[in-house]
């Protein structure tokens, strides 16, 4: 799940839920790691937390900046980003008609894939740059005598210049990792770009997601005996190759999908006369959490299971479903594309859309199960021919084969 929180460029940001987990878990490390990987032993302890919050901020911002190098320069290329979504140590670009020739040429893809690195390195060695301005020291942060008193300028100085070589370490780290050629990471974008050339661009995917997900606990059995930062970065990138794997596959079965072609047209509605008390039974009968509301046969709300949980049982039997329903109704026409959809119920936080023809009138629902009903279907029935220009070929049987031959000859 994930929420927007700004936009940039035309560019829709969002933040995946995991971000905030995982910030906190950064901020939490920075807080116990020691001098000069951490602020532990800082006092009073509020000026540590302080210190270790804004290291884990400043690297989400220069992460935000990673990302849009990568989108902006696509866009440069006439592709349409649809929005990034936002993790820690990587990022989801969303980008219009993923199995586009123009999407998986090596050499734009190339370009796109290291904009990012590039900028991270960049950040990187900024950030180290400002610290020896002002310090005198790259690596760290400067040297100060035990006795000054906790709490003096020195020592604020002091932890100054260990933000900033930490922010300016991680983005380095960060550029030099991408460069692997591991998916998610940046690296693995272009090995996508290459397998793309001997198979579709979600069978492409799919291989360079395994890849990523077999590197990434490679990694975290290793980080677990020598470093539990890498570890930590193993889980990170193997959940982000399985996060962008599923979103690749969702945009490319969602593909050239209308709602009108998945809702369910036969929509239980209730009127919103009806009372609360009444309501509960009904739902116990139709055994769906939540239903269109209607007034003489026009849409006038939504009501679910959880909008009537906070009246009590004796309130039930006076108060009426327009009572207890929401009237923002959150609807999409039937020719608005699946994806949009799909994409409109995240950002809303609902699990089920009203569908409104032309007139407003109700022309069927599309829930989640609806989606994944239709995503499941089509990766069951996808056609050979899409898993590459030589498989179909490859995988006839051989009188075919030799009547293709003698088609050649002829």
């Amino acid at each position: 799940m994930a929420f927007k929180i700004a936009t940039i460029k035309g560019i829709p940001i969002y933040i995946h839920m995991t971000f905030l987990l995982v910030f906190l878990l950064f901020a939490f490390m920075f807080d116990i790691t020691r001098f000069p990987y951490g602020f532990a032993g800082v006092e009073p302890a509020m000026l540590r937390y302080i210190f270790s919050v804004a290291a884990a901020f400043l690297f989400f911002v220069t992460l935000l900046i990673h990302e849009l190098c990568h989108s902006i320069l696509a866009t440069s290329y006439g592709i349409k980003i649809q929005g990034i979504t936002l993790f820690f140590f990587g990022g989801v670009s969303m980008m219009e008609n993923p199995k586009d020739e123009k999407m998986v040429e090596p050499s734009k893809e190339l370009k796109i894939a290291l904009a990012g690195p590039l900028s991270s390195i960049i950040l990187g060695l900024l950030f180290l740059g400002l610290n020896y301005a002002a310090f005198g020291v790259f690596y760290g942060a400067p040297l100060i005598s035990g006795s000054i008193m906790i709490g003096s300028w020195d020592i604020l100085y002091r932890d100054i210049s260990v933000l900033l070589f930490l922010v300016g370490a991680l983005n380095l780290i960060l550029g030099i990792f991408n460069i692997l050629p591991v998916y998610p990471m940046d690296g693995g974008r272009v090995l996508r770009a290459w397998l793309a050339k001997r198979y579709s661009f979600q069978k492409a995917t799919e291989i360079a997601v395994q890849t990523g997900k077999i590197f990434s606990v490679v990694m975290a059995i290793v980080g677990i005996f020598f470093n539990l930062w890498l570890a930590l970065l193993a889980v990170f990138l193997y959940i982000s190759a399985a996060e962008e794997g599923k979103a690749v596959k969702t945009t490319f079965m969602l593909e050239n999908v209308t709602v009108g072609d998945i809702m369910t047209k036969n929509v239980i509605t209730v009127d919103e006369s009806m009372k609360v008390s009444d309501f509960v039974n009904f739902v116990f009968q139709n055994k769906h959490p939540g239903y269109p509301v209607t007034h003489n046969g026009v849409v006038t709300g939504t009501i679910t299971v959880d909008d009537i949980k906070r009246i009590n049982e004796a309130e039930r039997y006076a108060l009426t479903v327009k009572d207890a329903m929401k009237t923002d109704v959150i609807s999409v026409a039937p020719e608005t594309p699946a994806l949009d959809a799909f994409e409109k119920m995240n950002v809303n936080f609902v699990g089920r859309l009203v569908v409104l023809d032309a007139g407003k009138n109700l022309a069927g629902i599309l829930s989640r199960t609806d989606l994944m009903t239709a995503i499941n279907l089509r990766s069951s029935l996808t056609d050979t021919s899409n898993l590459g220009p030589d498989y179909s070929k490859k995988n006839k049987p051989a009188d075919e084969k030799d009547k293709d031959q003698d088609k050649n000859k002829s």
